[in-house]
């Protein structure tokens, strides 16, 4: 990186609020720890994933929404990673599994509900 643009990045940060410095620590912590470069730079913003875990994910859920309706469960492609009454349950036990990023899905109760996840 060129030491003028650093020099002008540290000094337009004097300028943000403090809430605006922590998340641009936070992103550059991330950045740093991926070793994301340039290549990333045109890259859509937000979280990225396979979208053939996420079908696979789909997949998941169909054949298996009776067994874990009204639950949480954490899901990398189409194996059960982690599940539990909260959310947070289920990622608790993803991440104590090793996936971290696992996908995070409420089954919906038999009777109505809403799919969602992250």
């Amino acid at each position: 990186m060129a030491t003028e643009l650093l020099h002008d990045l540290m000094a337009r940060s004097s300028e943000l609020t403090p809430e605006e410095k922590q998340r641009l620590a936070q992103y550059l912590t991330e950045q740093a720890k991926s070793g994301n470069g340039n290549k990333d730079r045109d890259a859509p913003r937000g979280r990225r994933g396979d979208p053939q875990k996420g079908l696979l994910a789909v997949a998941w859920l169909k054949a298996h929404s009776d067994e874990y309706a009204g639950q949480h469960v954490a899901l990398e492609g189409d194996r059960l990673v982690g599940s539990g009454r909260t959310m947070r349950d289920a990622q608790t036990a993803a991440h104590e599994q090793g996936y971290p990023e696992a996908l995070l899905v409420h089954v919906p109760p038999r009777e109505g509900g809403a799919w969602g996840g992250w």
